[in-house]
């Protein structure tokens, strides 16, 4: 049965079969097929386009990605061929912005140096920015509104927020209501309310098939603009139909309210003169002349500020300026740093930007023998690679060896050390001794400020001695220290009278008598000079001549033996003898002594 049913199939529909198995194949033929479909595609979607417009607004659709894909992986194919269209556009661009800047400013020169609307304003309590208004402009529309003709609710607005006498929903339901007021109390056949005042606005209503656009209009607006205005509601009409339906596009249509800001027009009384009007240059020549003098002033102080920070940069030592570069903030400053470079004190809007680098300025080679000494207490001068050290060194320090190595620096040609030797309170002690013997008759002895001086001196000795001492040691006590005069000691040598009326021994008081002598005898000899001791024995000359004479040469032996004695020197003893050359008959004790005189 099954196989009688394909025979008659066969027989009956064999062409059929043929050309359904040819489809088959065509369509499972990925390139038949499509090079099949490319035939028709062209025609087809010409046809799809003139039926359905909704299409042609999806078929023109540019895919954005693939689009912004393109341009990235293809730059300079696009710089090249938008090159020649941009570039005109821009410059007319900037052309039409220049002059529409110097119409403006024209405008604002001319309204703001105008006295006679100043005058005016301030004597009829005008605001001045409304005078200048009624003086300059014809109309300006301020206000849109695209309001639906069933509803009454609003589309879309344009217009300026802050003007608008309540919510822009309000002034669409009442604009709404008196249009239906007018219509049905006046003439149920009429269009309805075209036009009305509010206040120095004037409302103008322009029908459409479904909306209705109002308008606020300021000034004196012509016929023209209504006009205008009417064809711009039929193209509302036309471009958003199916917008003005959809009442979830309504206040949320971007397009649309472009298309209502490019209505928000205003015209200049200037606009219709066709007469040339003369230009107030004054003004211009005023602006130009403040500018030009701004600019010149700017300009200077920029290079007040790039000469002091390159003057200041050119005399920093150890830093070697190769380029200077203002910035609007700051500067920078590329060059060579020492690293011994003080830097410190340059203006804090001077950025450095340096090489290290080895200077051989005189600055910097001070700096860098005072950072390798590390003493403070020393002074560095440097003159052409030539330094001088000045000031004090201690005897246990490091010091001569880093002195010796300084010709090892950069720059350092020849160094002169002038450095004094720090010493010890006990060492300053010890040296001053060596170098200055105490005089006859004092001693020295150290204090833990200085020194101490006390015996006997002469004046004109031991004064430049203390001297001496005074300028080394910070103190020098002389408490102890008798201080005599030449006429002094001569005095006391002089006035000394020993009482000898046995001429045997000597006591002891006339020792001590003896030994003063010898004291102040040994003080005067101190200054230098060629001094004697006279030695002046006497007697009363009683008894026999012969008795009294051998008794003045025994008082003159007695008291020569005791001077060798107390290490008095021979050579600086001399003897006076006054022997008797005849008997006295007056008993006179004072005359049996020795008594001493200094001899020059």
């Amino acid at each position: 049965m099954s196989e009688d049913r394909d025979k008659l199939k066969q027989l009956l529909l064999s062409e059929e079969i043929a050309q359904i198995e040819a489809l088959r194949k065509l369509l499972e033929d990925q390139q038949k097929f499509s090079e099949k479909v490319s035939d028709v595609l062209d025609q087809a979607t010409d046809l799809t386009i003139q039926k359905n417009p909704h299409f042609q607004k999806k078929f023109s659709k540019i895919d954005s990605k693939s689009f912004a894909r393109h341009i990235k992986a293809n730059k300079q194919t696009f710089i090249d061929a938008l090159l020649p269209i941009i570039g005109p556009m821009i410059r007319q661009s900037v052309t039409n912005a220049i002059r529409r800047f110097v119409a403006d400013i024209n405008r604002t020169l001319e309204t703001g140096f105008n006295l006679k609307w100043r005058w005016q304003a301030l004597r009829s309590g005008i605001p001045f920015a409304e005078l200048v208004f009624n003086n300059t402009i014809q109309y300006q529309v301020q206000q849109i509104f695209l309001i639906d003709n069933e509803t009454g609710l609003l589309i879309e607005y344009a217009g300026q927020e802050h003007a608008l006498l309540q919510d822009k929903e309000a002034m669409s339901a009442m604009l709404t209501a008196i249009q239906d007021f007018v219509k049905d109390s006046i003439n149920k056949d009429s269009e309805g309310l075209s036009a009305a005042e509010l206040g120095e606005q004037l409302l103008w209503l322009i029908k459409g098939n479904h909306a209705n656009l109002a308008v606020v209009v300021k000034g004196a607006p012509t016929n023209r603009l209504r006009e205008k205005l009417a064809d711009a509601c039929e193209e509302i009409h036309v471009e958003f139909s199916k917008d003005l339906h959809n009442q979830e596009k309504w206040n949320n249509n971007p397009e649309l309210k472009v298309q209502l800001e490019s209505l928000l027009l205003t015209k200049s009384q200037s606009d219709d003169q066709n007469a040339e009007r003369t230009i107030n240059f004054w003004p211009w020549i005023f602006l130009i002349t403040a500018l030009i003098g701004w600019m010149s002033w700017h300009k200077y102080q920029q290079n007040k500020e790039y000469q002091q920070r390159l003057e200041r940069l050119e005399n920093t030592p150890g830093f070697v300026l190769q380029q200077l570069i203002q910035n609007s903030d700051h500067f920078l400053a590329v060059g060579l740093q020492d690293p011994h470079a003080d830097l410190s004190d340059l203006p804090v809007d001077i950025v450095v930007k340096s090489t290290p680098f080895i200077s051989l300025e005189d600055t910097m080679i001070g700096a860098r023998v005072k950072d390798y000494l590390d003493n403070k207490e020393i002074d560095v001068t440097v003159n052409n690679g030539v330094v001088t050290l000045t000031g004090t060194q201690s005897l246990s320090s490091d010091l001569p060896m880093k002195i010796a190595n300084l010709n090892l620096l950069p720059g350092v040609e020849h160094v002169d050390d002038q450095l004094r030797i720090q010493l010890s309170l006990e060492q300053q002690f010890l040296q001053f001794l060596e170098q200055n013997p105490p005089p006859t008759q004092t001693t020295i002895n150290q204090t833990p400020q200085g020194l101490a001086v006390k015996g006997h001196a002469l004046a004109p000795v031991i004064n430049p001695y203390l001297q001496k001492a005074q300028a080394i040691f910070e103190h020098v006590d002389t408490n102890l220290l008798a201080i005599h005069s030449t006429e002094e000691l001569q005095d006391t040598i002089n006035n000394t009278h020993i009482s000898l009326i046995n001429p045997v021994n000597l006591n002891q008081q006339q020792k001590d008598l003896i030994l003063k002598v010898i004291e102040s005898f040994n003080l005067l000899a101190t200054t230098g000079e060629v001094i004697k001791l006279k030695i002046i024995p006497q007697s009363d000359c009683q008894g026999t001549i012969v008795e009294s004479n051998i008794n003045i040469k025994n008082r003159a032996f007695l008291v020569e033996q005791f001077l060798l004695a107390s290490g008095f020197q021979e050579d600086n003893i001399m003897t006076e003898m006054k022997y008797c050359d005849q008997i006295s008959g007056i008993i006179n004790t004072d005359l049996l002594a020795v008594s001493f005189e200094v001899v020059e």
